[in-house]
């Protein structure tokens, strides 16, 4: 909720309109849901292996869809008419990317603790 909400404001408090820091705070969800997703794929180990990024065919497809689909939902007129949303640029679109792999790197050194301490037995 903290990544969500925190890049809700600062969209806001860098003087973006309210449609804008919108489809930043849906985009921020979808970012921080699919680098989740990457790290709790294994959750006794690291994901980042060779294993790890090459993932599944099924996750890596579904990955791909929901990229394309948020696409979609931020740069296409009609979307934008349908949700009261605009388009991002570049650079909002990677620091929404870097929020998400944030949230990766936050859970690996989770994993990490909890093999160090031998609490994942």
């Amino acid at each position: 909720m903290l990544g969500i909400f925190g890049m809700f404001e600062l969209s806001l408090a860098r003087g973006a309109a309210i449609e804008e820091a919108r489809t930043v705070a849906v985009n921020t969800l979808v970012a921080m849901e699919v680098f989740y997703l990457f790290s709790v794929r294994y959750l006794k180990s690291p994901s980042f292996t060779w294993t790890g990024v090459q993932g599944t065919p099924r996750v890596l497809a579904a990955v791909s869809g929901v990229f394309l689909l948020q696409l979609v939902f931020t740069y296409a007129p009609f979307m934008q008419t349908l949700f009261n949303t605009s388009a991002l640029s570049l650079q909002v679109g990677a620091q929404i990317i870097a929020v998400g792999a944030l949230v990766l790197l936050v859970l690996e050194v989770e994993k990490l603790i909890v093999r160090r301490l031998g609490l994942d037995q």
